[in-house]
């Protein structure tokens, strides 16, 4: 049969696909983080590094046994690449303990948060395994049929919990851009059980001809687009001519003998942007946002935004 397109030049241009969504995503994060502040990106940022660095070594490894046929013909190059690997997964799966243990997922979800947390933790005690059999020589421990189909289900079980959690967690935030996140984190995370499932049994029962490549990329390809579609969102949120509340008039400036600045605050709060995006949009920091909505609070005589714009608007 005649291949009209050769491996080789496939899974390069896979990979060349997959690092620039991640590469792109990593940047996606990083905006959201300073626009946002949200504990849960800043924690993603480390989860995207370490899974981009899985993805990097997995790339070196075929780079090695396809082009320069290092793999296989010394054993210490095999060594060094399956400790490197389990090094990065222990890191990777300690990052999603690190996300896991967020306040807002112990208080507002502590049953799920628990068991997903318990499942990470299983999961990095099994590549310990893996790793101590490497350096003292038994293998033999962990490359069986049934370790495998362990290592699988407790992986995939890890996910599952992940991913009601992040779809639980989208109710209890308003910003749109966070709510992208966790709706769309958390259908990849259940998207990773069949597509796992899947790849178990074709790696068993077939020939899976795209090796290194895995079918949980698709999940992680679902995840770059879900934070580049979260970052565009955030990005987009530009000034509006007008609001539901409408322009503050000057007559309602001197009622309350309100500053420039302080008139300022008033319009970006009717715009709904948050004290992060207002400190962004002005270029000063969030505890001078702070201390201006105080003291815009102090001259309208209110306690909340809500109240702060009826008042102005009146």
């Amino acid at each position: 049969m005649v291949r009209f397109f050769p491996m080789k030049h496939f899974i390069l241009l896979a990979y060349i696909l997959i690092f620039s969504t991640g590469f792109a995503s990593l940047a996606g994060l990083a905006v959201l983080a300073l626009r946002l502040s949200h504990p849960f990106i800043k924690r993603m940022l480390l989860v995207q590094s370490l899974f981009i660095a899985n993805l990097a070594l997995v790339a070196g490894y075929y780079y090695a046994k396809q082009v320069m046929d290092l793999v296989g013909t010394t054993s210490s190059v095999d060594f060094t690449f399956a400790v490197i690997a389990t090094l990065l997964n222990l890191a990777l799966y300690g990052s999603l303990v690190y996300l896991l243990s967020l306040h807002s997922f112990r208080t507002a979800h502590k049953g799920l948060s628990k068991t997903a947390l318990a499942l990470c933790l299983t999961t990095m005690a099994i590549q310990l395994l893996h790793l101590a059999s490497a350096l003292f020589g038994a293998q033999a421990l962990t490359s069986s049929g049934q370790w495998s189909v362990i290592t699988y289900l407790v992986v995939g079980c890890a996910m599952l919990s992940l991913g009601i959690l992040l779809l639980k967690s989208r109710k209890n935030d308003d910003h749109p851009s966070l709510k992208t996140l966790y709706g769309g984190i958390g259908l990849s995370c259940l998207l990773f059980v069949p597509l796992g499932a899947m790849e178990y049994v074709l790696g068993a029962f077939t020939q899976f001809a795209y090796q290194p490549l895995s079918l949980e990329y698709l999940m992680y390809l679902l995840i770059n687009t879900t934070i580049l579609i979260a970052a565009a969102k955030v990005l987009a949120k530009q000034p509006q001519s007008g609001s539901a509340f409408g322009e503050l008039t000057p007559d309602t400036a001197k009622r309350f003998l309100l500053t420039a600045r302080e008139q300022e605050m008033a319009s970006l709060i009717a715009q709904g942007l948050t004290n992060k995006e207002i400190a962004f949009r002005l270029g000063i920091s969030e505890a001078t946002v702070r201390t201006h909505i105080y003291n815009l609070f102090q001259k309208v005589g209110v306690q909340s935004r809500i109240e702060l714009l009826n008042v102005l608007h009146q």
